[in-house]
C-alpha cells in the first residue's frame, strides 16, 4: 500500500454522529465502554460534572469520498447506553501534568451513572474510493440508536430475519456546506527556498513566512446520513 493510501485510509475513519451527539456504550456488567476503560475516581481534591446525555442517535457521519450506494442493513440489536456520566477532575494531577498533557484527559475520569437500554441499527459501507477503480478494501460500519418502543416489536429483535430488520429503516445522505479556515494566499508570503535532505532550507535565512487566512464555505469532508424510522403500520402493510 503506497503512503498515499495509507493517509486516505487514516482519514477514513467513520465518526459516528461524532460532532453531534455522544452516545457511550456500556455493559452492564462492566467499567468500560468501547473506546477505553473508565476508571475509578481517584482520592485527592476532586470536581465533579454530572452530564446528561441522549444516546438516541439517528444520525451518522461517514467520509464524503465514499459511494453512498454500498451502504447496507447489518442488524438489529438490543444494547444498554450511557444516559447520564460523572466527570471527575483531579485538579492536583492536572496540574502536575499541564504540559506533559494539555488537553487535560490523563487528570479527568468518566463513571456511569445511569444506563438506559436502546436499539442498536447498524450498517456498513464499502471502503473510500481511493482511485479510479480502487477502494480500501473490506467495509466499515456505523450504527445509530432507538428507543425500543419507537419500533414497538413484539419479542426479541435479534430473532427478526435481516430484510425483516431493515424494513423497519429509511436512509438517506446529504453533504452539508461547512466553514472552514484556508490559507489567503493571495495576501499571505513565503520565503523562497529548497528542500535539503527532507528540509525546507531558506534562500533568505531572515526571511520570515507571513500567513493569512480566510474563512470560506466548501462542502464537507464528510457525509451525513441520516436513518429515519418508518411507522410500524406501514412496513406491516408493504
Amino acid at each position: 500500500m503506497t503512503t498515499t493510501k495509507i493517509a486516505l485510509y487514516a482519514g477514513a475513519t467513520v465518526v459516528v454522529a461524532g460532532g453531534l451527539i455522544l452516545a457511550i456504550r456500556m455493559n452492564p456488567t462492566s467499567t468500560k465502554d468501547g473506546q477505553g476503560t473508565i476508571a475509578a475516581p481517584v482520592a485527592m481534591k476532586q470536581a465533579d460534572q454530572l452530564d446528561q446525555r441522549n444516546p438516541f442517535t439517528h444520525i451518522a457521519s461517514i467520509p464524503a469520498i465514499v459511494d453512498p450506494s454500498t451502504i447496507r442493513f447489518e442488524k438489529l440489536r438490543t444494547v444498554e447506553l450511557a444516559s447520564k456520566t460523572k466527570t471527575t477532575t483531579d485538579t492536583q494531577n492536572c496540574k502536575d501534568h499541564q504540559f506533559r498533557d494539555p488537553d487535560g484527559r490523563n487528570c479527568q475520569t468518566v463513571t456511569v451513572e445511569e444506563r438506559v437500554k436502546a436499539l442498536e441499527a447498524m450498517y456498513s459501507f464499502n471502503g473510500p474510493v481511493i482511485a479510479t477503480g480502487e477502494t480500501i478494501p473490506g467495509r466499515q460500519t456505523f450504527s445509530v440508536y432507538f428507543r425500543p418502543e419507537e419500533l414497538g416489536v413484539d419479542g426479541p429483535v435479534e430473532k427478526l430475519k435481516r430484510d425483516q430488520a431493515a424494513s423497519f429503516f429509511q436512509v438517506s445522505t446529504s453533504r452539508p456546506m461547512v466553514e472552514q479556515k484556508v490559507i489567503d494566499k493571495l495576501h499571505s508570503h513565503f520565503c523562497e527556498g529548497n528542500y535539503v535532505d527532507g528540509s525546507f532550507v531558506r534562500k533568505d535565512q531572515k526571511c520570515q513566512d507571513d500567513v493569512q487566512y480566510i474563512t470560506q464555505t466548501a462542502p464537507s469532508p464528510n457525509l451525513t446520513v441520516q436513518v429515519d424510522l418508518r411507522h410500524p403500520a406501514t412496513v406491516a402493510s408493504n
